[in-house]
């Protein structure tokens, strides 16, 4: 196992998709902290404003930052870097080199899983990173390092196991069911949100067969990503963690049962 992680990880930084992609996140989530407060500043002139209450309200809290790391679109970046790195084996072809050499074949798509969260990790605090640097650097905005910092690396940690429970999804369909495009439309529907709708007409058709006050996004880890967590209610942090434990256990369990079972070619 130690050898395959070793040899995924080789993989991921030789890949140019995996840097091209890191530094094009880097870049706009700087440009976007950059220049927010800047049109945020034009636009409370044109409202009028006062110049005082205009400045508090530019002002950005770490705490919101650590909680809100990276833009729910820009995940998109994130998941066709991992789609490309998961997908890459099965479409050089080369995975069937050294599967034969492994006890158990599964024991490759576990290694893929662990590199990917590594991957994940990367692209969230270089997202944080752009952040910051982008409020450091611009004019018209403060970074306020207040006192709910705390909290909001718990939430972060949070958000990055979200990120693995939506991977776990791409693992399966990428190396499970080898169909890299329709891992790649799941990863845009995850970055836009697009599956709300879905979610709400589950939720009309469980009420109608009786079951009431249930919401389906409450256990989806994409609507979960782009909630606002107050770690005083602990409940919805422990809700959030447990739908992840469970999306990754299912998804990762089922991917390694197909893999061993198939004939890789």
């Amino acid at each position: 196992m130690g050898k395959l992680i070793k040899m995924d990880f080789y993989r991921l930084f030789q890949s140019k998709t995996f840097w091209i992609s890191a530094a094009v996140m880097f870049f706009l989530q700087g440009i976007t902290s950059f220049s927010m407060p800047i049109l945020q500043k034009n636009l409370l002139k044109f409202a009028s404003v006062p110049a005082e209450n205009a400045s508090e309200m530019l002002d950005t809290k770490l705490s919101e930052i650590f909680s809100s790391p990276m833009m729910s679109f820009f995940m998109l970046i994130m998941f066709i870097s991992a789609t490309t790195f998961l997908f890459a084996d099965i479409r050089d072809g080369y995975v069937k080199n050294f599967v034969g050499q492994i006890a158990r074949k599964g024991y490759s798509a576990i290694s893929k899983f662990i590199v990917v969260c590594v991957h994940n990790a990367f692209f969230m605090l270089l997202a944080l990173s752009g952040n910051i640097l982008g409020v450091l650097l611009c004019p018209d905005s403060s970074l306020i390092v207040d006192s709910a910092v705390g909290s909001g690396i718990v939430v972060f940690f949070v958000k990055l196991l979200l990120s693995f429970a939506m991977t776990s999804i791409i693992l399966f369909l990428t190396t499970g069911l080898r169909n890299k495009t329709l891992a790649s439309v799941v990863g845009v529907l995850f970055s836009v949100s697009a599956l709300g709708l879905l979610y709400m007409a589950l939720n009309q058709l469980l009420s109608m067969v009786g079951i009431k006050n249930f919401d389906v996004s409450n256990f989806a880890p994409d609507q979960l990503f782009n909630s606002q967590f107050d770690t005083a209610a602990i409940g919805a942090v422990i809700n959030a963690i447990i739908v992840s434990v469970v999306f990754i256990g299912v998804f990762v369990g089922l991917t390694v049962a197909i893999f061993n079972k198939r004939d890789v070619k």
